[in-house]
This record gives C-alpha cells, sequence and structure tokens, in this order.
C-alpha cells in the first residue's frame, strides 16, 4: 500500500469518529423534562409578576432559572462559566450576557435600574430559555 492510501485511510477513520461523536452528542443531549418544564414556567410567572413592583427581584429570578436551566442541560460551574461553555446554545449570546450582567450590576452595586432596562434584560434571559428548549 502506498502512503496516500493509508493517509486517506487514516482521514476518513478520524471523519467518521468525530461525526459519530457528534451524532451521539446530540442523541444524548440532555433536555428538560415535564417537571423542569413546569417549574421554569410557574417560577417564569412569578417573574412577570413582579416585575413591576419589584424589578431587582425579577432581574435576580430570572438569572437563577437561566441557571437552573443550563444546570439541567449538563453545564457546570458559575453562571458565567455555564454561559461560556454553551454558547453555542443562544442565538443572542451578547444579550444574555447583557441580562447577566445587569443582575450582577444590581446584586453588587446596589444600583436600581430604570424599567426599559429591566424589560430588555428580562427579553433576553426569556429568548435565552427558548433558545434552551423552554416553550412558553
Amino acid at each position: 500500500m502506498n502512503i496516500y492510501v493509508i493517509l486517506t485511510l487514516i482521514f476518513l477513520s478520524v471523519i467518521f469518529v468525530l461525526a459519530l461523536y457528534a451524532f451521539a452528542k446530540s442523541v444524548f443531549a440532555k433536555k428538560l423534562n415535564a417537571s423542569d418544564m413546569g417549574y421554569v414556567k410557574g417560577h417564569w410567572a412569578d417573574v412577570m409578576n413582579n416585575v413591576e413592583d419589584e424589578p431587582l427581584k425579577a432581574i435576580m429570578d430570572a438569572d437563577k432559572i437561566l441557571d437552573y436551566v443550563l444546570t439541567r442541560h449538563g453545564f457546570h460551574g458559575s453562571l458565567g462559566e455555564k454561559l461560556k461553555s454553551a454558547a453555542h446554545k443562544f442565538s443572542d449570546l451578547n444579550g444574555v450576557w447583557n441580562a447577566h450582567k445587569l443582575r450582577n450590576k444590581l446584586a453588587h452595586e446596589l444600583e436600581e435600574a430604570d424599567e426599559k432596562e429591566v424589560k430588555r434584560a428580562l427579553k433576553q434571559f426569556r429568548r435565552a430559555l427558548k433558545d434552551l428548549g423552554v416553550k412558553f
């Protein structure tokens, strides 16, 4: 056998293994079960009920829900680490990061957020949850 045939067989073997890995990962990806979905929907309803009277609580709770869903999908670490690992799952990664940063700003700097910022962040949290399979 010449070297080109051997290299071609090695290359095709590597491609096959990578394709098999990608297929297995997509088939066995963790998904939300009915109990998880109920938990998320119930807590999201609470977020939306609190947004007018307690916008800070609404942002904090939305961030916690996102953290919960990412954990259920098998991501580990802080929410920031989970967001980095799950970046490929989000249609607007920058929006999700901005929502999480607003949460951190409100939590650590004890500032108030204006109504527009809160609504934008909640929209981003909702979009991220939909990207992760939550059906509202």
